[in-house]
């Protein structure tokens, strides 16, 4: 209600002034007119007042129903955080509530967890044994292993050394046979190239034999005449 009275005088005192103002500063041909004008300014600040007075009534019910909606706020404000409380404290109650079979289960885990440890340890236990057995075995084993790679050594080189001497004895039987087959050969080619020689020779003599005889014939015939002419030139 304060509020209310300060806005009113306020307007009174602002539609005074302005026509206080217009009063002053009218002139005389305007004085006529004057009635109207004040009358209208009047109606305007009349007008004014209404708007103000509604202006004052809604900051009025704005203060009256201000509690009520900060109640209406604070009572929300406590609902949700009872509603937060109580849902924290459901959260706890069921985190306690599993606790025990978490932790049994986590036990349990742990449990399984060291006996598969267990497990595994012994396999590695056993399979070290077995290496182990396998390897006295081995060391046990190794001397007549040794002695049968010997005692194949000795027996392939036994087997070499007779192949090699079995070849050696096949070449000297067949050794005559090949030297004898050889010269034969050897012969035969020889013979082969003196017939050739020789028809050579007797072709060569046919085709000169012409020749020669008409050759020899020519020179019979100028050593006849020549003696044939000795006589009768000495009687001469």
């Amino acid at each position: 209600m304060k509020k209310l009275t300060l806005l009113v005088l306020s307007a009174a005192f602002g539609l005074s002034s302005a026509a206080g103002f217009a009063a002053t500063n009218a002139s005389a041909p305007a004085a006529a007119s004057a009635p109207k004008a004040k009358a209208a300014k009047i109606h305007h600040a009349k007008k004014g007042v209404k708007k103000v007075e509604a202006s004052a009534q809604k900051a009025q019910a704005a203060d009256a129903s201000a509690p009520a909606k900060k109640a209406v706020k604070k009572h929300h404000a406590k609902k949700h955080a009872a509603k937060k409380v109580d849902a924290s404290a459901q959260k706890a109650q069921a985190a306690d509530a599993s606790a025990p079979a978490k932790k049994a289960v986590k036990k349990h885990h742990a449990k399984k967890h060291a006996a598969k440890k267990v497990d595994a340890s012994a396999q590695k236990a056993q399979a070290a044994d077995a290496s182990a057995q396998k390897a006295q075995a081995a060391d046990a084993s190794a001397p007549a292993k040794k002695a049968a790679k010997k005692h194949h050594a000795k027996k392939h080189a036994a087997k070499k050394v007779e192949a090699s001497a079995q070849k050696a004895q096949a070449a000297d039987a067949s050794a005559p046979a090949k030297k004898h087959a050889a010269k034969k050969h050897h012969a035969k080619k020889h013979a082969a190239k003196k017939v050739e020689a020789s028809a050579q020779k007797a072709q060569a003599a046919d085709a000169s034999a012409p020749a020669k005889k008409h050759a020899a014939k020519k020179h019979h015939a100028k050593k006849h005449a020549a003696k044939k002419a000795a006589p009768a030139s000495a009687a001469n």
